[in-house]
């Protein structure tokens, strides 16, 4: 839409892309709403969980799988993959 107002703007919207990568070996964050996050024996739901972490958990870490499944270990040193979306890197 050039030269035209979009009718559906807002002057207090904010539109921002921040991408902030999580490094491994680094921390990370557990940023679900409620309920806990599952930690599984490997990167999939159909893999049985094994642990879970808490919302507001901080847990490192050490690799990604894929951009959906990160290997971590928990604070206990359990380790096992969790679903990338519900976690967020500490800085």
């Amino acid at each position: 839409i050039y030269d035209r107002i979009d009718p559906n703007f807002k002057n207090n919207d904010l539109i921002l892309d921040v991408n902030v990568k999580a490094t491994e070996g680094g921390k990370v964050k557990v940023v679900t709403r409620e309920s806990n996050l599952n930690i599984r024996k490997g990167p999939g739901t159909d893999q049985p969980i094994v642990g879970k972490a808490a919302h507001g958990d901080v847990i490192t870490l050490i690799s990604k799988a894929n951009d959906q499944w990160w290997l971590v270990r928990d604070n206990d040193g359990e380790e096992g993959y969790c679903y990338s979306q519900y976690l967020e890197p500490v800085q």
